[in-house]
C-alpha cells in the first residue's frame, strides 16, 4: 500500500522560507511531525494544513493509442504528489488490465468496477475505495474488457456514459485522473468527454507519433459530433538526453505547431524508480530521498494543479539547449 511523504525541505522550498519556519508553523497548528532518520516529513492531512492551497477542480483523462508509455506510473505518481500538496484525488481505472489498481495494492476480484455501474448493478459512489489518506480509487478488473461492447449494445451516449457519474462526485475531489487502456473505442472516447483535459504521454518511439495523430483525430471527431472541444496536453516521458531517439522525438514534436503548443513545460526523465516503486506497490514519494523522478513529477504536478510559483513558471523544456547536445 502506498504511503506518500513530503519533506520539510520540499515545503520550505515551495514557500521560499527556512525549514525552521515550516517546523514552527506545524507546531503552532499542532500538526503531526513524523521522522525517517533525522528527516521530518508530512503526509496528506498535515501537509494540507501547511500549504492551505485552493485548487480549481479538474478531471484529466490519460490516454494514447500506444502501450508501454508509462501512463499508469504517471497516474500513480501524479496522484501521490498532488495529495501531498493537500489535494484530494480520485483515480478511476477503466483499463481491463487493472495495472493502476494492482500498483495501488488493491485486490479487486470481489470489488465492483465500472462495468457494474453501467449495467446498473451498483451506484458509482459505491465503487470508490480508499487507497491512502487523500487518494481514492475506482478499481478495475478484467470484466471491464466489455465496456465498449456494453456501451454499443445499450446505445449509450458517449458524452454521458462517464460524465454523469463523475459529475456526482466532482465536488468532493480537487483532482480526478482517469487511467484508460491503450486503445481507441467508445469507453476511451467517453473518458475524454468526461474530462477537462486529455493527457497524452509519449516516449522516444516513432509509433507514439502515430498514436498522437489517432488521438488528435479522435478528439476532432468528438468535437464535430458532440460540439465539445477537449484540449490535449502532451507529456514527454522516459526522456534520455544521451540518446538520438529522445532528441529526434522532441524535435519532431516541436516542429509540429499543434504538438508544440500542447506540450507541458516539463518532461519526465528516464528513471528506474518508477518501475521499482510500482513493482513494490509503492509510489516514488514513499521515501523522501531526492531523485530526478521526484523532481520531474513535482514540476508536472504543479503544472497540472496550476500552483507553480511565479519564479518557477518558466519553460523548462522548450529551449534550444534541450534539443542539442555536444558531439
Amino acid at each position: 500500500m502506498i504511503s506518500p511523504k513530503i519533506s520539510t525541505s520540499d515545503i520550505s522550498l515551495f514557500f521560499n522560507v527556512t525549514n525552521q519556519a515550516i517546523l514552527k508553523k506545524s507546531k503552532l497548528k499542532q500538526l503531526k511531525q513524523e521522522k525517517t532518520g533525522n528527516k521530518v516529513y508530512f503526509t496528506h492531512s498535515s501537509s494540507k494544513n501547511l500549504f492551505e492551497l485552493n485548487f480549481d477542480k479538474k478531471v484529466f483523462s490519460l490516454q494514447i493509442v500506444k502501450g508501454g508509455v508509462g501512463k499508469t506510473a504517471l497516474t500513480l505518481s501524479i496522484a501521490a504528489r498532488a495529495s501531498l500538496y493537500g489535494a484530494k484525488v480520485l483515480c478511476i481505472d477503466i483499463d481491463q488490465q487493472a495495472n493502476l489498481t494492482n500498483h495501488f495494492g488493491i485486490k479487486s476480484d470481489e470489488l465492483p468496477v465500472m462495468i457494474d455501474v453501467l449495467k446498473g448493478n451498483i451506484k458509482f459512489e459505491k465503487t470508490i475505495v480508499n487507497v491512502t489518506d487523500g487518494i481514492h480509487l475506482v478499481p478495475s478488473r478484467i470484466d471491464n474488457a466489455i465496456l465498449d461492447d456494453h456501451i454499443m449494445v445499450e446505445s449509450l451516449r458517449l458524452d454521458q456514459v462517464y460524465k454523469t457519474h463523475i459529475d456526482k462526485v466532482k465536488d468532493f475531489y480537487d483532482l480526478i485522473l482517469i487511467d484508460c487502456p491503450p486503445s481507441l473505442g467508445r469507453s476511451v472516447a467517453s473518458a475524454a468527454l468526461a474530462a477537462d483535459y486529455v493527457i497524452a504521454p509519449v516516449t522516444p518511439d516513432a509509433q507514439c507519433l502515430s498514436g498522437l495523430k489517432l488521438l488528435q483525430n479522435g478528439l476532432s471527431s468528438i468535437k464535430e459530433k458532440y460540439g465539445r472541444s477537449v484540449p490535449m496536453k502532451i507529456i514527454f516521458n522516459k526522456f534520455d538526453g544521451r540518446t538520438m531517439l529522445s532528441r529526434n522525438m522532441i524535435s519532431r514534436l516541436l516542429e509540429n505547431e499543434f504538438y508544440r503548443e500542447s506540450l507541458f513545460n516539463t518532461y519526465i526523465r528516464q528513471n528506474q524508480d518508477f518501475a521499482n516503486s510500482c513493482a513494490n506497490c509503492e509510489s516514488i514519494f514513499d521515501s523522501i530521498k531526492p531523485s530526478s523522478a521526484k523532481e520531474d513529477i513535482d514540476f508536472l504536478t504543479k503544472e497540472i494543479l496550476d500552483i507553480l510559483p511565479a519564479e518557477d513558471n518558466a519553460e523548462k523544456m522548450r529551449t534550444p539547449e534541450f534539443v542539442s547536445i555536444e558531439d
